[in-house]
């Protein structure tokens, strides 16, 4: 079952709108459809991951928001229920990617306290940590197993903004039905995609997959599939120029 599974989900031709599209394109230029689809294929043959999780890596690639393709996370969250995901998982994924935005605080909040050391403002030192967000940052710590030197500022310049989002991080870990092992795929997809290429989450994310039981394979075809939407230029275009008009 699983192989017929990738077997449909290889097929470049199927993911597009108009079925038409694909012969189309095959007639405009034959040796570039017949490489496009070799990359496509190439990512849904591998084994290692089952096609309801490429899928949902998929999902979070186009969803994250260094990317936000709004036609292509349809696509792939339609991909991915026909392929055995819940609702619950999607939403798994979809909490679990929020915080990728977080990302830029660790580059933000240094620069103010910096240019307020600079300018001898009053405020430019950070307050203490509280014993309250102590306790948020310590559950943080149980629930994800790991935690990271730039956001112990985070904490101290924006308690409010800390506690919110140290909720949303761990709600996943506490009541998703990912397994660990497969959120950190997740995390690990959004972490080395081309719009994002953050190095300190992706060491994060690969120790803590391994932990989990992730295997190598299975790591390296996140990133293939993470590879893959460098194709998307070309699906959306063909759709463009191939599919039907609206209407």
């Amino acid at each position: 079952m699983q192989d017929a599974q990738h077997e449909d989900l290889a097929d470049l031709a199927a993911i597009f709108n108009d079925p038409a599209v694909a012969g189309r394109l095959k007639e405009a230029s034959p040796t570039a459809y017949e490489a496009a689809a070799r990359f496509w294929r190439s990512a849904h043959m591998a084994a290692a991951l089952s096609p309801r999780m490429k899928e949902l890596v998929l999902v979070a690639l186009h969803a994250t928001a260094t990317t936000m393709n709004s036609e292509v996370v349809r696509r792939h969250i339609a991909r991915a229920l026909s392929s055995g995901a819940t609702l619950q998982d999607v939403l798994d994924v979809l909490v679990t990617i929020v915080g990728i935005s977080n990302h830029a605080l660790y580059f933000a909040v240094p620069v103010l306290m910096r240019e307020l050391k600079a300018a001898g403002h009053p405020e430019a030192e950070a307050p203490p940590i509280t014993p309250q967000l102590q306790d948020i940052k310590d559950e943080f710590i149980r629930v994800r197993g790991v935690w990271n030197e730039q956001r112990d500022v985070i904490v101290r310049m924006m308690p409010e903004y800390f506690s919110a989002l140290a909720q949303l991080s761990t709600e996943p870990w506490k009541n998703g039905s990912l397994s660990d092992r497969e959120r950190e795929l997740i995390c690990i997809a959004i972490d080395c995609t081309v719009t994002h290429m953050y190095e300190p989450g992706l060491v994060i994310h690969i120790r803590q997959a391994l932990k989990h039981g992730a295997s190598r394979a299975e790591i390296l075809e996140v990133f293939h599939l993470a590879a893959l939407t460098g194709l998307e230029g070309y699906i959306l275009g063909a759709e463009a120029m191939f599919g039907r008009e609206p209407g």
